[in-house]
């Protein structure tokens, strides 16, 4: 081989190097870039993920409530006679939903209308016999016309009571029929025909159907931004699109465990300091402003509720990590 073919040969062996070193080079420096990419995106994450469960005005410690109506006779006891209702049947506004024996109730009506009568007769009695007695003058002494003018006044009273008596029995029997009060569902229905409904005790559970809300709990450290008229956005559990609501109410106290009296009055305070300290929960009412048209609310589902800034991410995301930070704040 002479001298030419060998240099020939080094060149080539050199640019076969360069060849195979390039690729490698370029996978390292790729390599380097997508983990330094990576780790700045996660570092993004976990802190947007911290702001959210540390400071953001959000809580997946949410339930929806419900106006809850106990239905109960009004001064009037029997035995149901009948019920026209059936367990979480919805009723209207003037619906009956039972009936009691009303026979008692009609004959307290009668023995009125008759002690009424009585009454009113005896009145025009002592009203005529008070007349004739100012129509004769002097033949009759003053004392005696005192006294009838008297009884006439009496008896007058005693018809008012009478006329009373008879309105209160009237409005017995009307009490012997239940109605609905109010739009809603028929809930936890135990009566049934034949059972003695006592005044005063509940029959019946009616959930106010216009009434329902959501009950948020949010710690100490959540609340800013967390005002009256703030929009929230609600994530029910059972339902994939967040509802739209506003917050209408925020307490103002809590119950202090260490408020309570220990011996001779004195205020009894716990001695133990944890070390880890919990937040406060502080109840917020929403108002829910949209329902969830493909399932039935009912009280009790569990909810997550942001308010303010989260709740705009949440309800109206402009970009992919808007959308990333609704799905963090809601399905995590």
């Amino acid at each position: 081989m002479n001298e030419s073919d060998k240099m020939s040969e080094v060149r080539s062996h050199e640019t076969s190097g360069e060849t195979s070193q390039s690729p490698s080079v370029v996978r390292k420096t790729t390599g380097v870039l997508i983990t330094t990419v990576a780790l700045i995106l996660a570092s993004f994450l976990v802190y947007e993920t911290w702001y959210l469960y540390m400071r953001a005005a959000w809580t997946r410690d949410a339930f929806v409530r419900v106006d809850v109506v106990e239905i109960a006779t009004e001064q009037v006891s029997g035995y149901v006679t009948n019920l026209a209702v059936d367990i979480n049947q919805r009723v209207q506004a003037g619906d009956l939903l039972f009936e009691i024996d009303s026979t008692r109730y009609k004959l307290e009506l009668e023995y009125a209308l008759a002690d009424l009568e009585i009454v009113k007769a005896e009145a025009e009695l002592n009203q005529a016999f008070a007349a004739a007695r100012r129509d004769v003058g002097d033949a009759v002494s003053l004392e005696d016309k005192q006294k009838y003018n008297m009884l006439v006044r009496t008896s007058l009273a005693q018809v008012r009571k009478a006329q009373a008596n008879l309105d209160l029995a009237r409005y017995n029997l009307y009490r012997t029929q239940v109605f609905a009060q109010s739009d809603g569902w028929v809930s936890n229905l135990m009566l049934q025909v034949g059972d003695f409904a006592r005044a005063g005790d509940p029959a019946m559970i009616l959930l106010n159907e216009n009434s329902y809300w959501v009950e948020a709990y949010f710690e100490e450290t959540k609340l800013f931004g967390v005002e009256l008229g703030s929009e929230a956005a609600v994530d029910l559990m059972a339902y994939d699109k967040p509802l739209r609501g506003r917050v209408i109410s925020l307490s103002k106290g809590i119950a202090n465990r260490n408020n309570n009296p220990g011996y001779q009055g004195l205020q009894d305070v716990n001695p133990v300091d944890a070390w880890v300290r919990l937040a406060q929960r502080i109840p917020v009412i929403v108002h829910l402003e949209e329902m969830p048209k493909s399932i039935p609310l009912v009280a009790g589902m569990t909810a997550s509720v942001a308010v303010g800034e989260a709740a705009q991410e949440i309800l109206k995301p402009t970009n992919s990590l808007d959308k990333l930070l609704r799905w963090l704040a809601f399905y995590l």
